[in-house]
């Protein structure tokens, strides 16, 4: 026998000793916001929480607005294109109407008993939590998508950023606005606007282009979707609603995971919802903050347009209910908005001076997250 024979004897004898090192399992995720925006930030820190969460058993690659755009979201992560992907339900109404449903039930927040600058906080609380908690049919609708509805991250309420000046209800008649939901749909119609049906990812350029005088989208997309480079006005006031945004997995994924590891997942996504919603808050503050700072007017909105604005919520909350059942057959809409509006007022006190995203994503694990069962939830 030669040396080197007896070498590789001894080598292959070793390794056959050596105890199996288990590689991680690496998820993806694909995230419809470009690279360097903070929603992305937020993706790539929930990929460490992963990491973290789960003993380094589970990595994450974050895939920015190259994977899956959010028109094409749904569809891909049913197929299992990605693992996770933020699912941005309106743009897929037949598929998902309680989530929808239940997502226009943020004109809520504009109401005294619950209005002011943290308002997206208590939202994103109370959606999460009659989710995940208390609606059997949304988990039915997210199944039929082959999806796991993993929780949500919240914007901060809408604020009308135009190209042109907007200072009566005669201005805002005729005007083609960018409207991401049924919601914002209505309320144009409601003040004589054009509603203009458009993905996020379209917006600047319909913008630019002149094809939008306005879009109704949350103050940081000021500085996400770089609206801050077109517009020229942004008025504060109208037309309010904030845009949920859930993070859903493929339930394929989901199924074949250890009950460690999707625990892990659980306590990963705590973090995830708090820091996507403080990240829009602090977004928010910039994006104002930055437009001032390049002379383009931020204002309250006339008056008149206030006015008008606090009508039409208060009639089209009692209209939702109905529409919803209307059009999608839904049985459960009263019961429905009766409980968002308890978790709401209980959310509202939970959430009242919380001072950061650490802070936030304690209270979601302490009232959420840890409450689900991960052993039956989405198998």
């Amino acid at each position: 026998m030669t040396k080197l024979f007896k070498g590789l004897l001894t080598g292959a004898s070793l390794l056959a000793l050596a105890p199996a090192v288990q590689a991680a399992d690496q998820l993806s995720y694909a995230g419809g916001w470009p690279p360097g925006s903070g929603p992305t930030g937020a993706l790539e820190n929930y990929a460490e929480a992963v990491g973290e969460a789960s003993g380094g058993e589970l990595t994450m690659r974050v895939f920015p607005l190259s994977l899956l755009s959010f028109a094409e979201s749904n569809a891909g992560l049913r197929d299992g294109l990605a693992d996770l992907s933020t699912i941005l339900t309106p743009y897929f109404s037949a598929e998902f109407p309680n989530l929808n449903m239940i997502s226009e039930f943020s004109e809520m927040v504009e109401l005294e008993d619950f209005s002011g600058e943290l308002s997206s906080l208590a939202f994103a609380g109370a959606v999460s939590e009659y989710v995940m908690l208390n609606c059997d049919s949304c988990q039915k609708e997210v199944a039929a998508q082959n999806q796991v509805y993993m929780g949500a991250g919240m914007t901060t309420s809408y604020a009308l950023q135009c190209t042109v000046p907007v200072t009566s209800p005669e201005e805002l008649t005729g005007k083609r606005v960018r409207a991401g939901g049924a919601y914002w749909a209505r309320w144009a119609e409601a003040m004589g606007a054009v509603p203009v049906s458009i993905s996020i990812n379209e917006t600047f350029e319909a913008l630019s282009q002149g094809v939008l005088d306005c879009t109704a989208s949350n103050p940081a997309e000021l500085v996400n979707f770089s609206f801050i480079d077109v517009v020229k006005h942004v008025y504060i006031g109208l037309p309010g609603g904030q845009f949920t945004v859930p993070t859903m997995m493929n339930r394929d994924r989901w199924q074949g995971l250890s009950e460690e590891s999707r625990q892990a997942l659980m306590k990963a996504n705590a973090d995830l919802a708090a820091e996507m919603t403080w990240v829009y808050l602090e977004e928010a503050r910039s994006g104002l903050s930055q437009s001032k700072e390049r002379g383009i007017e931020v204002t309250d909105a006339n008056d008149s347009l206030i006015s008008m604005n606090q009508d039409f919520i208060e009639q089209d909350l009692s209209s939702v209910v109905d529409i919803y059942s209307e059009r999608f057959d839904l049985e459960n809409g009263a019961d429905a908005s009766a409980k968002v509006r308890e978790l709401l007022t209980r959310w509202t006190e939970l959430t009242s001076g919380v001072e950061s995203a650490e802070e936030l994503a304690t209270i979601y694990w302490d009232e959420i997250y840890s409450k689900i069962d991960v052993s039956s939830y989405g198998m």
